[in-house]
C-alpha cells in the first residue's frame, strides 16, 4: 500500500491539516510488528510513588494548560459513539454537511483571520460550538515543539518544569539519546481517550515512552479498524511504546488519570533490541515480510 495522504486547506492566516479515515489495520512496532511494548524492563520504576505524587502536586499548582487536539478522520464506529461527530479537521473538511446554514463557517473564517493563535482558536471553537470530539481533558507541556517534529530536541522547556524537579532529573535516565516533546495527557473521570491516529500512515521514526508511575496500569489499547477490536497493553504495565500512527485510545476510568508522554530518539542499542531497523518504528517492508 502507499503512504496515507494528508491535505491542507488554507484559510486566513492558518492552514488546516487533515486526512481521511482509511483501513490499514495494526502495523505495530518494528520488524516483529508488536502492537504495544511494555517498557518497564528498560526503565527505572523504583521512584514511581515519589514521581506520581510530584506529578499530581505539579498539575495541581500549574495553571498553564492547553486543550488536547487530534486531527484526521476517526473510525466510523467511533464517530457514531459521539453522535456522528468527528475530529475538528474532518468536520471542517465537511463543513457544509455539519453547518448547512453557514453560521459557524463565518465565525471560523473570522477566527482564522483575527485570532492570536488561529489554528488553536478554530479547533477550540469547533469543540465548543459544533460538538467536534475532544480527545482528552487537558495537556500540560514540559517541553514543546512542532507536532510534526515532536521527536526532535528543540530545547524549548516551559515554565511548568519548575513544579517537577524530580521528574526533570528522572527524564535523564530514560533510554533516549535525544528527548523531544514532553507533556501530560489527562482525562476526566468516566471520559477516556477517543480512538485516533497521531498522523498519517507512512514510514517513520517516532519513538515514545508513555508513563503512569504509581497511578498504575491504564486500559490503553491500539485499535484494529479492520477487525474492529482493541488490543490492550499488558496488565500491570506502567510504561509502554507503540506505533502512534496506528489507531489507539484509552478506555474511560472512574477517576482523573494522566499519562506522561515523552517523545524522542531511542538509543541505538534499544532500537536494535526492539527490532527497529535503522531506527524505523514502521517500514512498509515490515509488512511485506508477513
Amino acid at each position: 500500500m502507499e503512504n496515507q495522504k494528508q491535505h491542507f486547506t488554507n484559510i486566513g492566516r492558518t492552514s488546516i491539516p487533515s486526512f481521511a479515515f482509511e483501513k490499514y489495520g495494526v502495523n505495530g512496532v518494528g520488524k516483529n510488528r508488536l502492537p504495544m511494548i511494555s517498557m518497564d524492563k528498560y526503565i527505572d520504576h523504583s521512584q514511581d510513588l515519589d514521581l506520581h505524587l510530584e506529578c499530581c502536586k505539579g498539575l495541581a499548582i500549574t495553571d498553564n494548560y492547553k486543550m488536547g487536539m487530534i486531527y484526521g478522520g476517526v473510525p466510523p464506529e467511533e464517530a457514531l459513539r459521539f453522535s456522528n461527530k468527528n475530529s475538528w479537521s474532518e468536520m471542517f473538511d465537511r463543513i457544509d454537511e455539519y453547518d448547512p446554514t453557514g453560521v459557524h463557517k463565518k465565525v471560523i473564517y473570522e477566527l482564522a483571520e483575527t485570532a492570536p493563535n488561529p489554528l488553536q482558536a478554530v479547533y477550540k471553537y469547533m469543540y465548543y460550538a459544533m460538538g467536534a470530539v475532544i480527545p482528552w481533558f487537558f495537556a500540560c507541556y514540559l517541553k514543546q515543539n512542532n507536532f510534526s517534529t515532536k521527536s526532535k530536541d528543540t530545547g524549548l522547556w516551559t515554565e511548568n518544569t519548575k513544579h517537577f524537579p524530580k521528574l526533570m532529573e528522572y527524564l535523564k535516565t530514560l533510554p533516549f539519546k535525544e528527548i523531544g516533546r514532553v507533556l501530560f495527557f489527562t482525562t476526566y473521570p468516566n471520559a477516556g481517550v477517543l480512538i485516533h491516529r497521531d498522523s498519517i500512515v507512512e514510514e517513520h521514526k517516532d519513538h515514545n515512552i508513555n508513563l503512569f508511575f504509581d497511578g498504575g496500569w491504564r486500559p490503553s489499547f491500539v485499535y484494529d479498524e479492520i477487525k474492529k477490536e482493541k488490543i490492550y497493553l499488558e496488565k500491570d504495565a506502567r510504561s509502554y511504546f507503540f506505533n502512534n500512527r496506528d489507531y489507539h485510545g484509552v478506555d474511560a476510568e472512574p477517576i482523573f488519570r494522566y499519562t506522561l508522554r515523552v517523545d524522542g530518539t531511542f538509543r541505538d542499542e534499544l532500537c536494535e533490541e526492539l527490532n527497529l531497523e535503522d531506527g524505523y518504528t514502521w517500514k512498509w517492508k515490515y509488512k511485506d515480510s508477513d
